[in-house]
């Protein structure tokens, strides 16, 4: 009986959260329209690669380059047009977003043609390093409108996680094992560190995530000369540095480029994304 009532709750619990879902991105989903044309691309990609026979790779570069010109045509359609924060806060969308997320996009629609002598000659395959560059690219368009501690979060991870499989992707390469092993080491450390300034961040603002909120609430609490705050600032900065690989944070940067062979310009754009999204203020 009491594992009745739980699993009916739990149902409702999921629905409730489900139509929350719903309605945002049916209220909000124009918002981020460049946004979805890449997502849209992704599942193209994905039902092509699972369901056809004949691996016709023109087909992938297509549908990638594609998407990812689209959602530049509708990134510059949307210009000039008034602030907005949508999904209850999450994200904002702006023209200077839109600056960094133009030049996200520009970084990896150059990233395919450049990119597609070099893996056809190798064998390797097409399809996993197209998604891998799409999700990276939509990492950082959500990176750069977002206006949360957990999206700034989750989106550089979304990321991350690509660039981390792309390093090592000539897995037959010692050098590319090496910048893979490296890197992963070095994100996962840079991700928790930066996870712990953010802790402290939401706990003297009084519970908010918000950036704007975060200001207010540390100002509300007269929390914003406490030593907590210098503690939460050392762990962004640390954080945000080992990701970024300025000096003195940068050692580890040269061994992943050397192997990460067959492309320069990912690296470039997501740090492009991560300097604007974590160091832009309310």
């Amino acid at each position: 009986m009491i594992w009745h009532v739980q699993n009916e709750n739990f149902i409702l619990d999921s629905t409730r959260i489900f139509m929350k879902a719903f309605h945002l991105l049916l209220f909000h989903g124009s918002f981020i329209f460049p946004e979805c044309i890449l997502i849209f691309g992704l599942i193209l990609l994905l039902m092509i690669d699972s369901t056809s026979d004949q691996k016709d790779r023109p087909w992938f570069y297509f549908i990638s380059s594609t998407s990812l010109v689209i959602s530049i045509t509708a990134l510059l359609f949307r210009w000039r047009e008034e602030p907005i924060i949508s999904f209850s806060g999450n994200f904002q969308t702006n023209n200077f977003n839109e600056i960094f997320q133009f030049l996200i996009l520009l970084c990896s629609t150059l990233c395919i043609p450049l990119s597609v002598e070099y893996i056809e000659c190798t064998e390797m395959a097409i399809t996993e390093f197209l998604l891998f560059v799409l999700t990276a690219t939509l990492g950082g368009m959500f990176l750069c409108g977002a206006n949360d501690l957990i999206t700034i979060f989750v989106a550089p991870e979304c990321f991350s996680l690509c660039s981390y499989l792309l390093s090592g992707y000539t897995k037959r390469d010692v050098r590319s094992n090496e910048a893979t092993t490296k890197y992963l080491l070095m994100g996962g450390a840079s991700s928790s560190i930066l996870v712990h300034g953010f802790s402290w961040l939401y706990g003297l603002s009084g519970g908010e995530i918000e950036l704007q909120e975060i200001v207010n609430g540390l100002i509300n609490t007269q929390m914003y000369n406490s030593p907590g705050i210098s503690i939460a600032l050392i762990s962004i900065t640390v954080g945000i540095g080992f990701k970024l690989s300025p000096a003195p944070f940068h050692q580890w940067t040269p061994d992943i480029y050397e192997g990460v062979r067959f492309v320069r310009q990912i690296p470039t754009s997501i740090s492009i994304s991560e300097m604007f999204g974590f160091f832009k203020t309310p």
